[in-house]
């Protein structure tokens, strides 16, 4: 009999811990679905996002994207349909609309908080309401509440971003879906990250279009479109369309990609006159192969970090890495070696030639570099910087670390206001590096970073690294202005064109439009470039009404705050930034209301929207079996039933 018991003690236990542990996962383990309510509402067949529909127009570098997204309640009780979806990390959210009952509601932007605060009255008070918020840069949540049966609305998002291009190819992507995402068991994200997933085999059931229209500044060479099958019509050299339908495409990142004829240095100019001031948009791009006598002589400081953390894979690709970068050098090339601890070396007080001589010095340098001691890399960069050189050619710096410091806004801060000396790479080398900054300094510097985790990988990416850095053909940028006064403008100062890496500057300017721009520079061989672009040309040849620039302006002026500390001041810009712009940001929310109330006799019930899984992820992303609108029994439920065995075996016991 005590045995018993002491079996139906441990059921009861079992039975809380199992509780306890359901009740954690819910809030953020594996993505899940969970409706309170009749199960009417959410059968597959039933779920609330109907169609997304994506209208995607180009202005030069310039995106401008409509998605509409169409909800409806085909079930037979109130819902509040809640969606967590992607977009660009430079994307600049700045417009929604929500039709619903034939009426157009044109959403405001406001604080967050107080966005939420009235979207939930709005809720209680049995209107229909949509409020889009960021969750972060590249992924937002829709919240759209009191669907009634039978109802559908729309909801438009209007943002804009730029097209970044390298290798000389520009590439748009247009994220269909977000993937699982594992917080760990706490914190904020825990709500968005945790957003329902289809099974492998469950119809996406929404319908999906998108539609491209391409136009460029100067003629396209090739598009291709290498994520789907996409037909490409071409209206005339500099335009084409792309069009995509289908469910079964929307479980992967949409990528477009095209390259332009220019065979040297060009420039574009893009203007908008608006309530928001003057704003311009100056796109300088290299051409698609670049020549040696298109390359301004060269200035190369390495610098290296050799602390303990480097022992070893780290270090010794460095040294290689390094070596080879040296052997590549043309003789009117100079170069130097940084190399860093807890205290900072070089190998030369001046710069050196690229000679056979120098090369076998820098070889001896850097083979008896040893590991050991602290990781002072904002030292060593300044000593980089203050090295002499780099006055009259393209000087590039070229961190090596695994970047194991914590200085990562202060280091980023340093290379943003010196980026107009030097432009600056990043190659990280470890297991586990420091991405975050590597992404900031490489950021910082105009590019992205190049990170080696294993030895597998250190040839490819070390060839690739000496590429991206090998061929500037524009330096020493400077841009002023006649007939018109320029000011504020992101970036500056400006990083060197590279081959692979072209430059926009975004920037206002007061006057009418008739005047100049020029951009000035070291070319080819050391020549001086110049180049003049008439701003009445340029209104006459694309007009003045680009919207989209005011909004690109503050958006990078967001991005840059952001790569700061968050602090009262930094959080009190951003926030004026977007209510200012009307622009979606981490403080900022959009929010439509339909101030008629609806006849519901109860309150809506959340429905989570599921998401496919992005193509090639598999099913054990979200857990082994992901829940989706199958019964499940409620948390502890294992436990209880358990106890109910033990007690039923107790009752026969003393029958």
């Amino acid at each position: 009999m005590n045995a018993l018991f002491r079996i139906a003690w441990l059921a009861i236990v079992f039975g809380f811990l199992s509780a306890g542990s359901h009740a954690g996962d819910a809030a953020s383990s594996a993505p899940y679905f969970q409706v309170a309510g009749d199960r009417d509402a959410v059968s597959p067949e039933r779920l609330p996002l109907k169609s997304s529909a994506a209208r995607v127009e180009f202005d030069g570098t310039i995106a401008r994207v409509r998605l509409t997204q169409r909800y409806a309640n085909a079930g037979s009780v109130p819902i509040e349909a809640i969606y967590i979806f992607p977009a660009s990390t430079r994307a600049a959210v700045h417009g929604m609309t929500l039709t619903s009952g034939g009426r157009k509601i044109v959403a405001k932007i406001g604080e967050s908080a107080k966005a939420r605060q009235d979207y939930e009255m709005a809720k209680t008070e049995k209107k229909t309401a949509a409020m889009l918020e960021e969750h972060r840069p590249n992924v937002f949540q829709m919240s759209v509440a009191n669907l009634l049966p039978g109802d559908d609305i729309d909801v438009e998002i209007e943002w804009t971003e730029p097209i970044p291009a390298k290798d000389a190819t520009y590439e748009f992507v247009f994220p269909t879906v977000v993937g699982p995402r594992y917080t760990g068991g706490s914190g904020g994200e825990a709500a968005w990250a945790a957003n329902p997933h289809l099974r492998p085999g469950d119809a996406i059931g929404t319908e999906f279009t998108l539609n491209v229209k391409l136009a460029t500044t100067l003629p396209l060479a090739e598009v291709t479109c290498p994520s789907h099958k996409a037909k490409v019509d071409f209206q005339a050299k500099d335009r084409a369309e792309i069009a995509l339908a289908g469910n079964d495409c929307a479980n992967r990142d949409f990528i477009l990609r095209w390259k332009l004829t220019n065979r040297q240095v060009d420039a574009g100019l893009l203007l908008n006159r608006g309530e928001h001031g003057n704003h311009f948009l100056l796109q300088i791009a290299p051409p698609p192969r670049v020549e040696l006598s298109q390359i301004p002589p060269r200035d190369y400081i390495m610098v290296i970090d050799i602390s303990g953390s480097m022992n070893g894979f780290p270090l010794n690709t460095a040294k290689k890495l390094l070596a080879d970068l040296v052997k590549g050098l043309r003789p009117d090339d100079t170069f130097n070696v940084v190399s860093f601890a807890g205290g900072s070396g070089v190998l030369s007080e001046t710069p050196l030639a690229a000679n056979e001589d120098n090369i076998s010095l820098a070889m001896q340098y850097i083979g008896t570099r040893q590991s050991g001691g602290g990781t002072e890399l904002r030292q060593a960069l300044l000593r980089a910087l203050a090295l002499p050189g780099g006055a009259d050619r393209s000087r590039s710096i070229l961190l090596i670390t695994d970047g194991f410091v914590s200085v990562e806004m202060e280091t980023a801060e340093l290379i943003r206001n010196n980026i107009g000396n030097a432009n600056l790479f990043a190659f990280g080398i470890g297991s586990s590096v420091n991405r975050e900054l590597l992404e900031r300094v490489a950021r910082a510097g105009g590019g992205e970073p190049v990170v080696v985790t294993s030895g597998r990988e250190a040839a490819d990416a070390a060839a690739k690294f000496r590429e991206a850095v090998a061929s500037p053909v524009l330096a020493k940028i400077r841009i002023s202005a006649e007939g018109v006064e320029l000011g504020a403008m992101s970036p500056d100062p400006y990083p060197d064109v590279f081959a692979a890496r072209p430059l926009v500057v975004t920037g206002t300017w007061t006057g009418g439009t008739e005047g100049k721009i020029t951009v000035r520079g070291i070319g080819g061989n050391g020549a001086p470039f110049e180049k003049s672009l008439d701003l009445s040309e340029a209104a006459a040849a694309t007009g003045t009404d680009h919207p989209a620039l005011p909004v690109l302006w503050a958006r990078e002026r967001v991005r840059q705050l952001g790569d700061g500390p968050r602090d009262a001041e930094s959080i009190r810009e951003i926030t004026a930034l977007g209510l200012g712009y009307s622009l979606l940001t981490p403080y900022t929310s959009f929010l439509a209301i339909d101030e008629q109330p609806r006849e519901m006799t109860e309150l809506a019930q959340t429905v989570e929207q599921p998401l496919p899984l992005p193509q090639g992820v598999s099913p054990s992303a979200i857990g082994a079996a992901p829940v989706s609108n199958a019964s499940v029994p409620e948390p502890g439920a294992i436990g209880l039933i358990s106890l109910l065995v033990v007690l039923l075996a107790l009752q026969r016991s003393r029958a």
